[in-house]
C-alpha cells in the first residue's frame, strides 16, 4: 500500500477520489487535511469526517484529520472563491445518504499534521484543493518538506481553457500565490491539469451502470447535481473526474504520460489570476530549469474502466 497525505476541499470530486482510494486497496491514508475552496474550510473539514464516517466499517485503521487554512495566502474578502453551484450547498451534492454531522473531530491543524506525518515517514502528498496548506507547511519548515518524494497536484491548465474563467482552473484561481510558491519548491511535483482531467468524462450512462451497493448508491447520489451542472454549463457529456485522476496517478502512474516543464502561476493579473504560464520556447530553457512534471496525455479509456470497476467492487 502507498502511504499518502491527502490535502483536499471536499467537493464532489474530492469525495470520489477518497472513495476510489478506499475501494482500490492500494492507498493508506496517513492523514487527510482540509482546506478552503469548494466550500468554507469548516464545511470541507466536516465533509472529510462525513465521508470517513460513511466508510468506517471498511476502513480498518484510524485516519487523522487536520483542519486547514480558511483563506488564501494573500487574501481579500473578494478572493474567497466557492463552487456551490457545482457541488451543492453542503459541497457533497446535498445527498441525504451522508450523515449531516460527525461525532469525530479533527485532531490538529493541517500544517502541523502534514509536518508531523512527513517527519514520521510519509513521502507523498496528493493535493486536490487550493495549495494554501502546502505553501504554509513549506514556509514553516522547508527542511521537513524537502523529505517528500512527490507532491501530486490537481490544478492548473496549460493549453486547455479554464473552468472558472477563460484561462484559469479553480484550485489555482482559489490561491494563485500558493500555487506559484509551491511550484517553485525543489521537491518533485506532478501536476494533473485540466488538459487531462477534461478527457476523463464520467457520463450518466456510466453513473447508471454502477450497482446499487452501499458505495454505488452514495456515488450516484453525490455526483448527480455535479454532473447535471457540468452538462448544462458546458459541452461535456458528463462530469470530469478531476481529483480521482490525481488519486489514480498515486495508485498507478501509467494512466498518465508526463512532460517536464518550467511553470509559473500568474498571481496579480486582472484577467489572468491563477493562469499557468509555461515556458514553451524550446531554446529558452535547459533541463536544469524544469520545475514540474505535467500530465498532458491520459489513457482515459483505461482510467475510466478502472474507476468504474473499482467503485463498483
Amino acid at each position: 500500500m502507498k502511504k499518502i497525505i491527502l490535502d483536499c476541499d471536499p467537493g464532489v470530486d474530492d469525495a470520489l477520489a477518497i472513495i476510489l482510494a478506499i475501494k482500490s486497496g492500494k492507498i493508506h491514508f496517513d492523514a487527510i487535511t482540509s482546506v478552503h475552496g469548494n466550500s468554507p474550510v469548516e464545511q470541507t473539514t466536516l465533509n472529510v469526517l462525513r465521508i470517513l464516517d460513511y466508510f468506517k466499517d471498511e476502513i480498518k485503521y484510524n485516519i487523522p484529520v487536520g483542519k486547514g487554512e480558511s483563506k488564501p495566502l494573500v487574501c481579500s474578502k473578494a478572493d474567497l472563491t466557492r463552487a456551490k453551484n457545482a457541488h451543492g450547498i453542503d459541497g457533497l451534492g446535498d445527498t441525504d445518504l451522508l450523515p449531516k454531522t460527525s461525532e469525530r473531530s479533527y485532531e490538529l491543524d493541517a500544517v502541523s499534521l502534514i509536518l508531523q506525518k512527513i517527519k514520521s515517514g510519509t513521502r507523498t502528498i496528493v493535493a486536490t484543493g487550493a495549495l494554501t496548506n502546502i505553501a504554509k507547511a513549506f514556509q514553516k519548515d522547508s527542511e521537513i518538506m524537502s523529505l517528500l518524494d512527490e507532491i501530486i497536484i490537481m490544478g492548473g491548465a496549460i493549453k486547455e481553457p479554464g473552468d472558472i474563467d477563460r484561462l484559469s482552473e479553480f484550485n489555482f484561481y482559489s490561491d494563485p500565490h500558493s500555487a506559484d510558491y509551491v511550484l517553485q519548491q525543489k521537491v518533485k511535483k506532478i501536476l494533473i491539469p485540466l488538459d487531462v482531467t477534461h478527457k476523463a468524462i464520467f457520463t450518466p450512462e456510466m453513473r447508471n451502470s454502477i450497482p446499487d451497493s452501499r458505495t454505488g448508491k452514495l456515488v450516484k447520489a453525490v455526483v448527480k447535481k455535479y454532473q447535471d451542472f457540468y452538462m448544462s454549463a458546458s459541452n461535456f457529456s458528463g462530469n470530469p473526474l478531476h481529483d480521482p485522476l490525481a488519486m489514480a496517478y498515486a495508485i498507478n502512474p501509467s494512466f498518465l504520460e508526463l512532460t517536464s516543464m518550467n511553470l509559473n502561476v500568474e498571481t496579480e493579473g486582472k484577467y489572468t489570476r491563477g493562469t499557468c504560464v509555461p515556458e514553451l520556447r524550446s531554446k529558452a530553457i535547459d533541463e536544469t530549469k524544469f520545475n514540474t512534471y505535467v500530465a498532458l496525455k491520459v489513457n482515459s479509456k483505461r482510467f475510466l474502466k478502472y474507476f468504474l470497476k473499482t467503485i463498483s467492487s
